[in-house]
């Protein structure tokens, strides 16, 4: 099956630890998919998340975007690639303190050099669609931790990405908040059809999605 996104044999080595932390390991992407990466701590999933969403380089193997290897590529085409295909949901949001609502949603055109207004007007529809309207001049500690995190994901969508990668998307949240915010994703990707990528600890959080990769520490 064609795959989005295709890793094949990637270990990564980092200096001070003996082992590595993955090993090579194979995985794949496909359209409209959703997978959750479940392990237990210290098993790489975080560092698997950022070498899929091109934030940190594998120490070897082979990096296939839509059949293209990546590791031939410029830190300038990755930076491109990276802007173009993922959208980011954090556990802790990282959202610009000093930003409003608006501003943090509009982040990722500002980086594709859309004006002001365009990027905001387009901030603007994803903040309503995430309930949060009239909360565009509002700053992120003015805001509880659930609409942080739908401020988050409309940062992460705002951009129409091919792939979704959440790094722990649930797990500050209570029990509630965690459905809403569950059912929020998994809805928005059957209407926008982009594939997802979740890194859980959390069982119902994995049930959720169609494939689950479990990792394990390497020995």
């Amino acid at each position: 099956m064609w795959s989005l996104v295709k890793l094949v044999g990637v270990s990564k080595y980092y200096p001070q630890r003996a082992l590595p932390v993955l090993k090579a390991l194979d995985f794949a992407i496909q359209e409209n998919a959703s997978y959750a990466i479940t392990g237990p701590s210290g098993a790489g999933k975080t560092t698997l998340l950022s070498i899929i969403g091109l934030l940190d380089k594998p120490s070897c193997g082979h990096y296939f975007v839509q059949e293209k290897d990546v590791t031939l590529l410029s830190s300038k085409e990755i930076a491109h690639l990276r802007n173009a295909l993922f959208g980011f949901v954090f556990q802790s949001h990282l959202l610009v303190p000093h930003y409003t609502s608006l501003q943090n949603c509009a982040l990722p055109l500002y980086y594709r050099g859309l004006s002001k207004q365009a990027a905001h007007h387009q901030a603007a529809s994803w903040l309503k669609a995430m309930n949060l309207s009239g909360l565009e001049n509002r700053y992120p500690q003015q805001l509880s931790g659930g609409q942080q995190q739908r401020l988050a994901i409309a940062r992460s969508l705002i951009g129409q990405p091919k792939i979704i990668l959440a790094d722990e998307p649930t797990s500050a949240l209570d029990n509630q908040t965690k459905r809403q915010i569950l059912d929020l994703l998994f809805n928005l990707q059957k209407e926008h059809h982009f594939s997802l990528v979740l890194v859980t600890h959390d069982e119902e959080v994995a049930s959720r999605c169609s494939h689950v990769f479990q990792l394990s520490e390497c020995v």
